[in-house]
């Protein structure tokens, strides 16, 4: 039974979890949105898509990449964007 359960959230299934439940809830992201016209669920929207945009990315990556050095520097450099992205956010919510 414990194996089974290993087996299910192995980081495919992880990774297909985290796309579809990022794209479900960035879609009720934007219909709250322009409903409420509410700034923190704008930028609870805009951390959504660069969870839905990385997860998509890395997908790209490990299906048309197969060197594994230049597929290294791709998965970095996408993470190094997301981390600059996501302090960008941060900063202009705690500016406002």
């Amino acid at each position: 039974m414990f194996n089974i359960l290993l087996k299910m959230f192995s980081k495919g299934f992880l990774h297909w979890f985290t796309q579809r439940t990022s794209a479900c809830l960035l879609l009720t992201s934007v219909i709250c949105v322009s409903i409420s016209n509410s700034l923190f669920l704008g930028f609870i929207g805009l951390i959504l898509v660069l969870i839905h945009f990385e997860a998509g990315v890395h997908t790209i990556i490990s299906d048309y990449m197969h060197e594994p050095k230049s597929k290294l520097v791709s998965d970095v450099s996408v993470d190094l964007l997301i981390i600059y992205l996501t302090k960008t956010l941060f900063l202009l919510l705690i500016c406002i």
